[in-house]
């Protein structure tokens, strides 16, 4: 049937179309104008991609699972009518589409689409207004009558075909816009100071279904793992992805691989991507279209913006390219994240240093009572002198009391590490389940209560130095990741995925025989034989008896100042007896009794009647009279001969025979608290 078309009708659909700002509105506005026109009941849409030679339906009602036309929409692009008229380049119609030849025949429902009438033709740039002289085409029109064979006429072919050759510049200029104002709305979103990694994909949703109808979205980042690159997916909506699953299939057959070695952007129809290992996987999750477009910050390869539809042929060229674009507003996002989250880190860092080093200040020991003249004790400064320039992890060993963390600040401070942090992490006073995350760290919603991502101490030690007391009492678990540290300087955050390096030296000290340690199983070999490269044995104070009257007119002098006291010397009697003496608690004890006796005395001079608490480790006290003093003299005085260690086989907890909760709760009902810690 013809139509008895004119250039009237031409101008009245253009100027119609050129009032639309939007694909979807352009496709709106020619179903309105050209369906009356051809006597047609649908006017369909595709956009053409010439490098995939695939037709992604505009048209809701092309787009919409049960429709007629969906079927058609799924089928590959050879022997398609769609495909033929873009071949020829013009025009074509056919008055029974279930009887012709083309693809589509195979497709159809007979008993619904039976004498179909379709017109089918290209929207092109011809070559004559192209650089590069030849025809390009943007897409096909279709139009569509059920039941009615025969109803399209040669003079309809001639004008669908001479209109699709006038709209293409509107349609060009529709893109653009469209494309354009996109941008611009997803730069303005991505540049709020709220944004975080974790909302970056979900904030621009709204804006990128408006433009491209799809399924499913990803934020993926490319990780090194231990066996080579991979990736991880930071954010997914429209569909659980199991990563774990992923990784049956080797990385450099899989599409991720070919975006990280080319930096190009893959467009994926449902009938090309046979060569990715992963297809299947995707397919059985309902993904059968896909754009990947990579992300770079600071020139580097980052990851990629991965959409997806549930619909075969669903994503143009046009598509991809706009992708592409909003892809490089994220990497600019995500580059200013990445920056204020270094910036953040370095803060919290900072901030956490700070923490540390005014504990150390406030509990620091004197370095000058590394005293005396014995040949026990400097033949240890000599070691100190020795391994202190160097980066080698150091064990010291010795009694409870014999100076292991005041050496530990020396080898520091003697060390070319000096400027940057000291940390100390007593082993065996943290709790079993938090020790971890102490050392390493954790991300936000690691385990109940990790509200926010916690740096570990290895990371406030980078560049520094970490010590480790008590490294006897680590728990066996926890034992292997701190032999991973000490040989690869590299951990996880509980939690985490991202391996993180570090630049830290490692001193550890313990009282524990690590060789019985061993045997016993509780402690592993290849730890210790790692963290004993440098053995360094302090000796016991009752090994070095001649440097007892130095360190006690030193403790003296400290002590009558600090309490502001006369006293200025002590007595021989009293000397002797401290010289007597085989102080089980070392220097640390030591420096206890000499402090009780400045306090209580009152003269110039210290006397034997005057180190009352001599080998007691505590001042005498009047007898408990009640049930809750005599419980908490014994807590008090079990605290002081471990050292107020509370954890471990060592600790208080083992030999009250409580648990370490039950010892907490009631230290602190009994108001029993540690005294402030003192140089050993």
């Amino acid at each position: 049937m013809g139509t008895g078309t004119d250039r009237r009708d031409r101008f009245r659909i253009l100027s119609a179309l050129l009032q639309a700002k939007t694909l979807r509105q352009f496709d709106e506005r020619l179903q309105q104008e050209l369906a009356p026109l051809l006597g047609c009941e649908i006017i369909g849409l595709y956009l053409y991609s010439e490098s995939t030679a695939a037709f992604s339906p505009v048209s809701e009602s092309l787009r919409t699972p049960g429709s007629p036309a969906y079927p058609i929409d799924q089928l590959p692009a050879a022997g398609t009518i769609k495909e033929a008229a873009v071949l020829a380049g013009q025009a074509i119609f056919t008055h029974d589409l279930s009887a012709s030849p083309w693809a589509e025949a195979q497709a159809i429902d007979p008993t619904t689409c039976q004498a179909t009438s379709v017109l089918v033709s290209p929207i092109r740039i011809p070559a004559e207004s192209r650089p590069c002289a030849t025809a390009k085409t943007l897409a096909v029109m279709v139009a569509v009558s059920p039941g009615r064979p025969g109803l399209f006429s040669e003079e309809d072919r001639v004008f669908l075909d001479m209109l699709g050759l006038h709209i293409a510049p509107v349609l060009t200029a529709v893109l653009a816009a469209e494309e354009r104002d996109t941008l611009v709305a997803i730069n303005s979103q991505v540049v709020l100071g709220t944004m975080t990694l974790d909302n970056l994909l979900s904030s621009i949703q709204p804006i990128l279904r408006e433009v491209i109808p799809h399924d499913t979205t990803g934020l993926v980042r490319f990780i090194g793992a231990p066996h080579g690159p991979w990736f991880e997916i930071l954010s997914c909506e429209g569909v659980a992805v199991d990563q774990e699953a992923l990784k049956q299939f080797p990385f450099e057959r899989m599409a991720p691989a070919e975006i990280l070695a080319t930096g190009k952007p893959l467009l994926l129809t449902g009938y090309n991507q046979e060569r990715f290992a992963e297809h299947t996987y995707f397919e059985s999750l309902g993904v059968f279209s896909a754009m990947l477009c990579p992300l770079l910050v600071r020139g580097a390869p980052y990851g990629f913006l991965a959409i997806g539809s549930r619909r075969r042929n669903a994503f143009s060229e046009r598509d991809l390219a706009l992708a592409e674009q909003i892809g490089f507003h994220l990497s600019h996002a995500i580059a200013n994240l990445s920056a204020y989250d270094q910036i953040r880190q370095l803060k919290d860092q900072l901030e956490q240093e700070n923490v540390y080093l005014r504990e150390e200040m406030g509990a620091s020991l004197d370095l000058t009572s590394l005293i005396g003249n014995s040949a026990a004790l400097q033949k240890s400064l000599k070691a100190i002198e020795q391994v202190a320039p160097t980066d080698s992890t150091v064990l010291i060993t010795g009694e409870t009391g014999t100076g292991k963390e005041l050496v530990a600040q020396a080898i520091h401070r003697l060390s070319p590490r000096q400027h940057k942090a000291l940390i100390t992490v007593n082993c065996a006073a943290l709790p079993p389940t938090l020790i971890e995350s102490e050392l390493f760290g954790h991300e936000r919603g690691a385990f109940t209560n990790a509200t926010v991502r916690k740096l570990g101490r290895f990371e406030l030690a980078h560049g520094g130095t970490i010590f480790l007391d008590e490294v006897g009492e680590l728990p066996i678990d926890l034992q292997m990741k701190l032999l991973r540290v000490l040989e690869a300087q590299e951990f996880d955050r509980v939690g985490g995925s991202h391996t993180i390096r570090v630049d830290v030296r490692v001193l550890a000290a313990t009282n524990v025989d690590l060789d019985q340690a061993i045997k016993r199983g509780s402690f592993r070999a290849d730890l210790f034989y790692r963290l004993n490269v440098f053995p360094l044995r302090l000796p016991t104070l009752r090994e070095r008896r001649e440097d007892i009257p130095l360190l006690a007119r030193h403790f003296v002098k400290k002590y009558s100042q600090r309490h502001r006291k006369p006293v200025t010397r002590i007595n021989s009697a009293a000397l002797n007896a401290l010289s007597g003496y085989d102080w089980p608690g070392n220097v640390r004890e030591l420096e206890h009794v000499i402090e009780r006796a400045v306090i209580v005395s009152q003269g110039s001079a210290i006397t034997v009647d005057e180190l009352d608490g001599l080998g007691r480790g505590e001042a005498p006290s009047p007898e408990p009279r009640t049930l809750a003093e005599a419980e908490r003299a014994h807590i008090v005085a079990t605290l002081s001969r471990t050292n107020w260690i509370l954890a471990g086989k060592q600790g208080a907890a083992e030999k009250l025979g409580l648990k370490r909760s039950t010892l907490q709760h009631r230290m602190k009902k009994l108001d029993i608290s540690r005294p402030p810690r003192q140089a050993s």
